[in-house]
């Protein structure tokens, strides 16, 4: 396998951030929508202006939240939940001063590898990420808005992988409950929109939920756990839906979701009065395609904003649809109908492996990090532009991978050492 070599630095390179500073950018409270994607980013990403990428860091730290606060380890008792409660989340993660607060956990049911063999899948189904609100008056004077965030963690089990790799574009019929009849209506003004099998059964699979103080539990879709959950945030701040907004934010299956889940959630916004105008955004790190031509061009339509960020060297944004995608030209849209013919919905950002902090690799799996995704977006100011750090610890590219070069790990230990004398 081939080795990637990777920019140099010099030896006696110093290991201090950009020296650029934000004094002449507008507020963001002032600025918000545009970031948010109101004009679909254009003049704002290359150069990439500090609201942005400050903004876009932000919740690529959510996304990566649900990575480290997930029990993976198969072994343990607790496996496939979270660490921590809702109400302690944040602070037990180091994010206390996020300003957000958890109102629900999402779960899913991904153990199709405990369906193929006959057994028992378990009956909450597997952490995937959370919903969240900015409650903290000051967090929401500087964003300018009340935002409420959903963030979906990406593949990390094995039964994950295999919803990932189930890549045939199915139709889809997503219902909304009429308030007015309390009645579900299927609505068909999405005929024509194909999703990826693997993320609509995992966006659609139904688990084991609690409810209520008596602890009840009853089956209900990872789905409608979703909706029902936006729906009653709507409410509760319905009065402020002039500087209302929904985020969604993930890696990987994680972006996959974000984007499929955005989608359905415009949707459902769309059928109610006045609930249309509330912006809805996605920032997706590292996402595979999700869904036909059909679906792309609905998701443009209905406004929901996606801006997407690709590592150039990482395969997973090149899948599924590897033959026949919107990069093939008039030919995919000519067999646009096809189960196989996918297109990337949103605007893409793409991401330069020229990081002097990075040591060469041959391991593909590394550029699909997102620490490393971060660290890039970090030190990204154009394309053409070098890598330029603007404060983002080095060393966090080296929690699940070894990347960081030998010789900078040891100079953040020293300056580690130097802080704590």
């Amino acid at each position: 396998m081939a080795v990637f070599p990777l920019p140099q630095l010099e030896d006696n390179a110093v290991l201090l951030p950009s020296s650029q500073t934000n004094s002449t950018q507008p507020q963001l409270c002032d600025v918000w929508r545009d970031i948010q994607g109101a004009h679909n980013w254009n003049g704002l990403l290359d150069p990439m202006v500090p609201n942005l990428k400050a903004e876009a860091l932000r919740y690529g730290n959510l996304a990566q939240l649900c990575y480290d606060a997930f029990d993976g380890k198969s072994y343990s008792k607790n496996y496939g939940t979270c660490y921590h409660s809702k109400r302690d989340l944040f602070n037990k993660m180091g994010m206390s001063e996020s300003g957000y607060q958890v109102s629900k956990y999402v779960y899913a049911n991904t153990n199709l590898l405990n369906q193929v063999f006959g057994e028992k899948p378990k009956d909450q189904g597997v952490w995937l990420g959370f919903i969240a609100v900015c409650t903290d008056p000051n967090e929401i004077r500087r964003l300018g808005r009340r935002d409420i965030v959903i963030a979906w963690r990406g593949t990390q089990t094995a039964e994950e992988w295999i919803e990932d790799l189930r890549d045939i574009l199915v139709p889809t019929r997503l219902s909304y409950r009429c308030k007015r009849t309390g009645k579900n209506q299927e609505h068909h003004f999405a005929d024509g929109v194909l999703i990826e099998r693997g993320f609509l059964s995992c966006y659609t699979s139904t688990v084991r939920h609690r409810q209520g103080a008596a602890g009840a539990t009853v089956n209900i879709s990872t789905r409608d756990l979703v909706v029902s959950e936006i729906e009653r945030l709507i409410q509760v701040y319905e009065k402020e839906m002039d500087n209302l907004i929904i985020t969604f934010t993930g890696h990987s299956l994680g972006a996959a979701l974000a984007t499929l889940s955005a989608y359905d959630i415009k949707q459902m916004l769309c059928t109610k009065h006045n609930f249309h105008q509330i912006p809805v955004t996605v920032f997706a790190f590292a996402s595979p395609r999700v869904g036909n031509l059909a679906f792309a061009k609905r998701v443009e339509e209905i406004g929901v904003k996606v801006l997407r960020f690709v590592n150039k060297r990482d395969l997973v944004p090149k899948v599924p649809g590897v033959c026949m995608n919107e990069n093939v030209g008039c030919l995919s849209k000519l067999l646009h109908w096809l189960p196989w013919t996918y297109f990337h919905a949103g605007v893409e950002l793409s991401l330069h492996n020229n990081s002097p902090f990075i040591q060469h690799t041959h391991n593909l799996a590394y550029f699909h990090n997102l620490e490393l995704y971060l660290h890039l977006l970090d030190g990204y100011v154009g394309s053409k532009q070098p890598f330029s750090w603007s404060g983002r610890d080095h060393a966090l590219v080296n929690k699940s991978c070894d990347l960081l070069r030998e010789k900078y790990g040891k100079q953040i230990l020293n300056l580690l050492r130097f802080k704590l004398t």
